[in-house]
Order: C-alpha cells, then structure tokens, then sequence
C-alpha cells in the first residue's frame, strides 16, 4: 500500500505529465503565428527604415504609403539572424529550447533584453492587479448583497443598468475616451506613465498621492467590465440562499 507522500508524489507526477502536451500545443501555436503572420521582425525593421528615410510612395486617398525593399543580400542576412532560413521543425525546437531557458532574446522594438523590458513593467502590472482585485471584491460583494436586499427594486434596477453598461463598453475604449476627455482636454490627469517627473523628490505621501493621482484613469477602464460579473455572481448566490430551507 502507497503512503500518502507516495500517492501524492504520483498524482503531480501524473498531472505534470497532462500538462506537456497542453504547453507543446500552446508552444507550437504562438510559433506558427510569430512565423506567418505580418508585423513580425523584418517587418518591424522596413517600417523603422521607412520612417527614418522620409522617403515612400503616396497611395490613394491622400495617405502615404512607405515602400522600402532591401538588398536582397542584407534580408537574407536578417532571416539568418532571426532563424526564419531553418526548417520548420528545427527552429521551432531551437525557439523552444530558447523558451524553456527563459531566453526570450532582444525586443526588436525597445533594443533591450526581453526579460528586462517585462521585469521594468513586472511592478506596475501588479500593482495594478492588486488594486483591482482589492477594489472589485471590496465594491462588488456589499453592491451584490444590497441588490439582493433590494431585489426587483428602484436601487437593484438603476444598479443593475449602470453595471451592464460599464461591461458593454469596451475597457480600451474607455481609456481613450477619458484620456482625450479629462487628461487632454481639462488636463484633469495626466495622460501617461506611472509617476511625474522629479517625483523622487517629493516626500512619502507625496509620492502616494502622484502614484494615486496618475492610477485613477486606468484604473476606472480595468474596473468599469469586473464589476458585472463578480456582483451579479454574488447576488444571484445570496438569493439562492436566502430562498433555500
């Protein structure tokens, strides 16, 4: 008979073993896509050109179209670099491998390892994440209790409107509504970043207050599609229990 260390042991065994053609599939998808679809490396490379050189084509309806060929020579120099001249199945192992090490390369649109760009933005993204989660269970769990108090009543209806309304609209959309609204516009709050400039300067509080100040729009575009679900959720359950023996 199996001690519980053992048992336990086979089932992660088992469940990792699960795992690996989930993660060979998701792989070799995101590979295929990085391969085929445009805007990729080379891509990137003959629009930057193109945009340094001034130069193009106009095409109809009064924009201009930036046409740049290169050498064939320099291209095949590029799809060397980035792999592209391997068979499929070579560097799709070589990409793999490369994965599987934490070896994510250059950005090819900020020049800097790809592991620095994520771990600079890494603080911000959970910062964001914390406060979300911390703002949509704080609001969306009373919100969702009152409307199942208040069932089939003026606050349940006008509650339920002004949820379904923020989840139809899009969180993208949003922000670009309120940044050309109230950071353009009435330059209410600022338009990008994280901090203002010479924030390192001010005090602690200071600093709270203009990490504050520059996190109101995005997070009003994060939270404006969560509450619907989570407070929906959370009366529909509080009424199934409230109705049981």
């Amino acid at each position: 008979m199996k001690s519980r260390g053992d048992a336990l042991r086979d089932y992660v065994i088992r469940r990792l073993l699960l795992m690996v053609p989930t993660f060979l599939g998701i792989t070799l998808v995101t590979f295929t896509l990085l391969q085929f679809v445009p805007g990729g490396q080379i891509d990137q490379i003959r629009m930057a050109l193109a945009g340094a050189g001034g130069g193009g084509e106009v095409g109809g309806g009064g924009g201009a179209i930036a046409q740049l060929d290169i050498p064939e020579e320099q291209l095949a120099q590029l799809t060397e670099y980035y792999g592209f001249d391997e068979p499929l199945p070579v560097a799709y192992a070589s990409w793999l491998w490369d994965v599987i090490r934490l070896d994510f390369g250059d950005s090819f649109r900020y020049s800097e390892p790809v592991l620095r760009v994520i771990g600079d933005r890494l603080p911000v993204s959970i910062y964001y994440g914390l406060i979300t989660a911390f703002l949509t269970y704080g609001i969306c769990i009373p919100l969702g209790i009152l409307k199942a108090i208040k069932h089939r009543t003026n606050v349940d209806n006008l509650t339920s409107i002004l949820i379904f309304v923020g989840y139809a609209i899009p969180g993208f959309a949003l922000g670009a509504v309120l940044s050309n609204l109230l950071a353009v516009r009435f330059e209410i709050f600022p338009l990008g970043g994280f901090r203002s400039v010479g924030a390192a300067e001010l005090s602690f509080l200071a600093q709270v207050g203009d990490v504050v100040w520059h996190s109101v729009l995005p997070l009003i575009a994060y939270l404006a599609g969560a509450f619907a679900v989570t407070t929906m959720l959370m009366k529909n359950s509080l009424i199934e229990n409230m109705s049981a023996d």
